[in-house]
């Protein structure tokens, strides 16, 4: 039976979200359904169809509440620094933190294939290009002769490797190339690059 006078649509949301992102972290996505998110808040599958359109739509939601939070680790992880090359090894301490505590809804943002006909939100896009922003200002303040498409093309070459280090990290195959840690190939890389930038 329904609830659905009880709460304002904003509140619903938020109960409805809460819930998928507590159903992931228990069960993974494979049990993620708007039937099964309604049913452990007491809704009719009904009420969250005026909040998601489908499935799809609600996972868009989780993931971008799942950058919201991202985000916050990052920008605490960085607050103490000074300095672009610690304020970038703090991210990537951050962001390998965050995914290895969260992998399944880390790996969501990812992984999750949406249908030909949706396009992903713009709000969506804008949390992930944020990120690169940070990482390029960081960039462009250690190599300020560098121009901005230079500095932009870096940022996203230097994550992609901090990326594919976390994904092995927290899909159990890092070990298959030696036995350094994730934190440790991630800071090594991520010096390494940053030398070769400023020398450059």
């Amino acid at each position: 039976m329904g609830r659905r006078g009880e709460h304002g649509k904003e509140e619903l949301t938020s109960l409805a979200l809460d819930a998928a992102v507590a159903m992931l972290e228990e069960e993974g996505p494979t049990t993620l359904t708007t039937r099964a998110v309604a049913g452990r808040i007491g809704y009719t599958v009904g009420s969250l169809y005026f909040l998601f359109r489908n499935r799809d739509a609600l996972i868009l939601r989780i993931n971008e509440r799942t950058l919201d939070e991202l985000r916050a680790e990052i920008e605490t992880a960085v607050a103490g620094y000074r300095e672009p090359r610690e304020a970038i090894l703090g991210m990537g301490r951050a962001y390998l933190t965050f995914a290895t505590a969260h992998p399944v809804r880390w790996r969501l943002i990812f992984e999750h294939v949406l249908p030909a006909d949706t396009e992903v939100p713009a709000g969506l896009l804008a949390k992930i290009e944020g990120f690169f922003t940070r990482v390029a200002g960081y960039l462009a303040a250690l190599a300020p002769d560098r121009d901005r498409l230079a500095v932009r093309r870096s940022a996203q070459a230097l994550w992609s490797g901090v990326h594919g280090i976390t994904v092995l990290a927290i899909t159990d195959k890092l070990a298959l190339g030696g036995d350094a840690t994730a934190e440790a190939l991630a800071e090594d890389l991520i010096g390494r690059y940053l030398d070769g930038l400023i020398a450059h």
